[in-house]
């Protein structure tokens, strides 16, 4: 029985408890030989913040954790370097910059204590001097302004006492931004903060910072000895994650037993496995991976399930995307965007392109490259994001105080399979209901808001959707088909539902499922703009 590092984190713990480690410490060698200040993006719940342990350990000297690992006959030194480990993956961010000011002081005072320095508040009085009087009484700007100052004093107090330059790792630097109710004063933090990698360079042995995205207008990505960023680099592309090579390697008889409780063969368990929780591409030319928590869970309680959504997705990402005008009936199908934009893409809280920051987010991956065009096609990597990205916006949109779960879907699902039309358009009016619109919104985006309702509804159904689906003579807006029916729908906009009929049965829609077994209903909407809803259908049957 494996011992999945479920939970885990820490490389200390993990290799203490025997828990299973897939190697990846050729990685970590490669990593702190061949550069210096590395950033690393991926998508969250992928094994960043236990690289970052294991970098800890590596650089903590600890030999006897590596024992058995690619690492342990390369390295031969083992020297345990003064650190700075900054943890920004917990805290609650949502109630100021006291939070991120509090767990940067507490990284220094951690780094101070380790290296038996006593930081001198003088150092730092003689330079209050220089703030204007402004800063001087707004606490929190006073406090960022004095923070370079000390970690510009601690490392070069560390190194004249110890001769070793500091190693500095920041774990998830962009979940204080991502949550930040303040996020230009806690932007103004990190600018100075993290100044220090530039002027107090001679200092540092060694710099790695994770996050989602890079933020935009912050030092950390600008300027001179900027950090080298791996996350595109096709060398890295599997630091994080499960390969197919190591699916097979470490987990074979796992798969096995799996394959024999569901009654299955080896490749079909293999296919399923891959269905579910494959696969990620960070370059072209990089090698694909699985979710390793996802598959972990999968495999330790033999069950598929959405272990994405259960871990929690980003509410401001959801949020984003509904208050953008994003047409998310864009990603059932693959869309195309620039290598050199995706590769430089810093998030901004203005940007009104989502495509980037769902790709970052893990909601997208790369499914091929265009070499001409020099651009990727993206699409969702794997049936659980898909539907965990479904379930999430649905929630974000129709939740309410009466109904914090949102869409009721079983109900809506029993809808379409027993044949009641009328039960399932009364459901979508009653959740056109619960959508607030502006007063200016145009109709363009009222119309997409309408189309995105109903596409959402059927996607989270789990039946097999159509959206305007290509006929010889048109296009019908939206098909469901489950093992009874074939639902062919056409949506108008502020004319009328018979309008809408009439042009499935003059483009004759229901011709293609002329000898399909099951019976087609053909439904005409209306919705109206002035009253934000659906007005009038009409339906008929084959």
């Amino acid at each position: 029985m494996i011992n999945y590092p479920l939970s885990i984190q820490s490389f200390e713990d993990l290799r203490n408890k025997k828990c299973l480690y897939v190697d990846k410490t050729d990685y970590v060698y490669n990593l702190v030989n061949k550069g210096k200040t590395y950033f690393l993006a991926r998508p969250r719940r992928f094994g960043k913040s236990l690289l970052c342990n294991t970098l800890r350990a590596y650089f903590e000297g600890k030999k006897h954790l590596f024992e058995g690992l690619k690492i342990y006959d390369l390295e031969k030194d083992w020297i345990k370097y003064p650190m700075i480990y900054l943890n920004l993956v917990n805290g609650d961010y949502t109630v100021g910059s006291w939070t991120l000011l509090t767990q940067i002081r507490l990284a220094l005072k951690e780094y101070e204590d380790a290296n038996g320095i006593q930081f001198d508040e003088k150092y730092i009085n003689d330079r209050i001097d220089t703030i204007d009087d402004d800063a001087k009484k707004d606490a929190i700007k006073k406090e960022s302004l004095i923070l370079p100052f000390r970690l510009a004093y601690d490392l070069k107090a560390v190194y004249e006492k110890t001769g070793l330059q500091t190693v500095m790792i920041v774990d998830e630097y962009d979940n204080p931004l991502i949550r930040s109710v303040n996020l230009e004063t806690d932007k103004d933090i990190y600018r100075g903060f993290f100044s220090v990698l530039k002027s107090s360079d001679d200092y540092f042995r060694f710099v790695f910072l994770t996050g989602v995205t890079k933020f935009a207008k912050t030092s950390i990505f600008s300027g001179f000895n900027q950090p080298v960023d791996i996350t595109m680099d096709p060398n890295y592309s599997a630091v994080c994650g499960i390969t197919h090579e190591e699916l097979l390697s470490y987990f074979k008889d796992e798969i096995q037993a799996f394959a024999e409780q569901e009654e299955v063969s080896f490749d079909e368990m293999l296919s399923e496995l891959k269905k579910w929780y494959d696969c990620y591409l960070f370059h072209e030319r990089g090698k694909r991976v699985l979710n390793p928590v996802s598959l972990f869970n999968a495999l330790q309680k033999k069950d598929f399930q959405n272990y994405w959504y259960d871990t929690g997705t980003p509410t401001i990402l959801m949020q984003r995307i509904k208050n953008s005008t994003f047409d998310i009936k864009t990603l059932k199908c693959d869309v195309e965007y620039p290598k050199d934009e995706l590769k430089d893409y810093k998030d901004d809280e203005f940007k009104t392109d989502l495509v980037p920051l769902l790709y970052y987010s893990g909601y997208l991956t790369i499914k091929s490259y265009e070499k001409e065009g020099r651009s990727y096609i993206l699409g969702f990597p794997d049936y659980e994001v898909e539907m965990s990205f479904f379930n999430s916006l649905a929630k974000e949109f129709y939740s309410t105080e009466e109904n914090p779960r949102g869409l009721d879907y079983l109900k809506f699902k029993e809808d379409f399979r027993t044949g009641d039309v009328e039960g399932a358009i009364e459901r979508m009016k009653a959740l056109f209901c619960t959508l607030p619109y502006a007063n200016d919104k145009s109709l363009r985006l009222i119309e997409r808001d309408f189309q995105n309702v109903i596409y959402l509804v059927f996607t989270i159904l789990g039946e097999y959707i159509i959206s305007e689906a290509h006929f010889s003579k048109g296009r019908a807006d939206s098909i469901l088909i489950n093992k009874k029916y074939v639902y062919l729908f056409e949506f108008k906009i502020d004319q009328d539902a018979q309008t809408a009929l009439n042009q499935i049965n003059i483009k004759n829609y229901a011709g293609r499922f002329k000898m399909d077994d099951r019976q087609v209903i053909k439904v005409g909407v209306n919705f109206s703009s002035a009253e934000k809803n659906i007005t009038d259908w009409v339906m008929e049957e084959e």
